[in-house]
């Protein structure tokens, strides 16, 4: 190939004369700048703007490409054949033999006259850590969904560009100065979210660990609403698109948003609107394993029962007849209207176009028997909401009855530098304080009094679902475990939750507990 190299050369200079004429067909920015002399603009790469976790570190845009724009001169190609892959080698010559000027990505900058080194940001480098947050973009560089489609004006495209000089016949002026248009690298503009990127590895790291086909996990700030990490499993994978696409497993589904039935980590809330109707800790109830609502069986999964038991054993014991037969003592509108503060039944949204599914929670209407009554109050039936969600309502417990809305938005930075912040998310009171201490003690001692559970700085509440679904002739299951850390002033709410699993707390309390044990 090298001895080629004079030969092609001459070959080259034969051309050189058209060479304007060609490079206005190709490239889409040129311009003449006078009759006598002017330039082309050679468009060498493109990125977007950045997407930063809360503290500026960032998810996108983290690695450079080195990037040679090669022009005709006998220095350049030796070097350029040294550098480039053989196939780009060979298309940039077919691109030179043609008289256009040849593009190639090296892994390292060169230096000859005649080739000019621009750095161009890689969009994803690595392993992605926010797929579903951040969504993709389509064959035109716009976003299609996540936070690429929720701030496409934030995040527009940033080209990357050589600008160099032609005489009047078209021909390249080597050795004239020449204009690199790299401003994008240095451009600060993007958008600020509340994940923590630490968090987020770690997250990650344990529910991928766990062997998790399908679910989600989030961790929130207990007190702020902030989002810290939020992860659906299977992933999509950017880089294969079309590929995913055929996937059964249905990856391009946020399932952190995504509404699914619930079971008894909603014991909690069944027990606070108990508490705030008056009903007290110690109510008792001997749980025979078994109870009958409108002619409907309901068991505890003790089928032998649990005896008799207070307001703490039963959520420690998650006996299924104690929730149902104290229910009855309250009013069912007290369960709803509490299950809507808490976030339950209601959109959750964290931008234009990112947003969590409503969910269900079932109207009083509905509720007009004692076996629909029944359901309710151990979570079952038609209630469904979001991991999202359920990591909110746990929140109000360890913030003192206080609901705060999950929020991922801190700012956007403009092209100046400019930050703009979103403000403080929406919070008010649901529950009395003396109300949410005493759940949130509960939740502790459920903890403490969990075999599975070797972590005991915590509190929180397990939960296995009917889903509906039945594979090989199997009973599928949603399982949760969703509570919070340290136990005594809780700084953090975590949700873990299985699509498909066995039992919260054989899938999700352990995966829980690493998490917890290594969040600082």
């Amino acid at each position: 190939m090298r001895r080629s190299i004079p030969v092609f050369f001459a070959f080259m200079l034969m051309f050189s004369v058209v060479i304007m004429r060609l490079w206005s067909l190709m490239v889409r920015d040129s311009k003449e700048i006078s009759s006598t002399s002017g330039s082309i603009t050679v468009n060498v790469g493109s990125s977007r703007g950045n997407i930063y976790d809360r503290d500026k570190k960032l998810f996108v845009n983290e690695a450079q490409k080195n990037v040679a724009v090669v022009l005709p001169t006998r220095e350049a190609l030796p070097i350029l054949k040294d550098a480039a892959a053989e196939s780009d080698f060979e298309k940039a010559l077919e691109k030179l033999s043609k008289g256009y000027p040849a593009v190639v990505t090296v892994a390292d900058a060169v230096f000859a006259n005649g080739l000019l080194n621009v750095k161009v940001p890689e969009r994803y480098s690595g392993e992605f850590l926010i797929p579903h947050i951040a969504g993709y973009c389509d064959s035109e560089g716009k976003g299609v969904c996540g936070i690429e489609k929720s701030f496409e004006p934030v995040l527009k495209e940033l080209k990357y560009s050589v600008t160099l000089r032609v005489d009047a016949n078209g021909r390249i002026l080597c050795g004239a100065e020449e204009r690199v248009n790299d401003e994008g690298i240095m451009n600060k503009r993007g958008v600020v979210l509340t994940i923590k990127k630490e968090y987020q590895e770690i997250v990650r790291r344990h529910m991928k660990n766990a062997k998790i086909k399908q679910g989600a996990a989030v961790l929130l700030d207990a007190k702020t609403g902030e989002i810290l990490s939020m992860v659906s499993l299977p992933e999509f994978d950017i880089a294969h698109l079309e590929s995913d696409l055929k996937s059964d497993r249905a990856p391009f589904v946020n399932r952190a948003l995504t509404a699914v039935s619930v079971g008894s980590v909603y014991k909690t809330v069944v027990a606070a609107a108990a508490l705030e109707s008056g009903i007290k800790e110690n109510f008792l109830y001997e749980c025979t394993g078994k109870t009958t609502q409108s002619g409907v069986d309901f068991h505890c999964h003790n089928r032998s029962g649990h005896g008799e038991l207070d307001m703490r054993d039963a959520l420690l014991n998650s006996c299924n007849t104690w929730f149902i037969n104290m229910s009855k003592n309250i009013d069912v509108s007290e369960i709803i209207e509490l299950s809507c503060y808490m976030g339950l039944g209601t959109e959750t949204y964290l931008a234009d176009h990112l947003t969590g599914d409503k969910g269900i929670v079932p109207d009083e209407s509905e509720l007009d028997s004692d076996a629909a009554r029944a359901n309710i109050a151990f979570g079952q039936g038609r209630l469904t909401a979001s991991p999202l969600q359920i990591a909110a309502m746990t929140a109000v417990f360890a913030n003192h009855g206080i609901y705060t809305e999950p929020k991922l938005i801190i700012s956007t930075i403009d092209t100046d530098g400019k930050e703009t912040f979103t403000g403080k998310a929406f919070s008010q009171r649901v529950i009395s304080q003396k109300t949410a201490d005493k759940v949130k003690e509960m939740m502790v001692y459920c903890s403490e009094g969990t075999k599975m559970m070797t972590y005991k700085d915590c509190g929180g509440k397990t939960a296995t679902a009917e889903n509906g679904a039945v594979i090989e002739g199997k009973e599928q299951y949603n399982t949760w475990y969703s509570g919070f850390f340290p136990a005594e002033n809780p700084r953090y709410v975590l949700t873990v939750f299985f699509e498909n699993g066995n039992s919260g707390a054989t899938d999700c309390i352990p995966v829980f507990e690493s998490i917890a044990k290594e969040i600082k």
